[in-house]
């Protein structure tokens, strides 16, 4: 299945890049796709952080996995 017309959105930001990877390890043990940006920047810019995405539709089922 082709998502290249799936709406991407950032689900939360984090200040820790290993936070952040421990998050989307979390998200994809449950089956749901995420991904990073800003992690190869994160050590030159210290008030931005490692945005973790996802596709808007799992935004309910992630909130729900992240919160447990």
């Amino acid at each position: 299945m082709s998502r290249e017309n799936e709406k991407t959105i950032t689900l939360h930001v984090y200040a820790d890049l290993y936070q952040a990877k421990m998050m989307q390890d979390k998200l994809k043990e449950n089956g749901i796709d995420s991904f990073l940006n800003d992690e190869n920047v994160l050590g030159m810019d210290p008030v931005g952080g490692a945005e973790l995405k996802i596709f808007e539709k799992d935004r309910d089922a992630a909130e729900k996995i992240l919160h447990a």
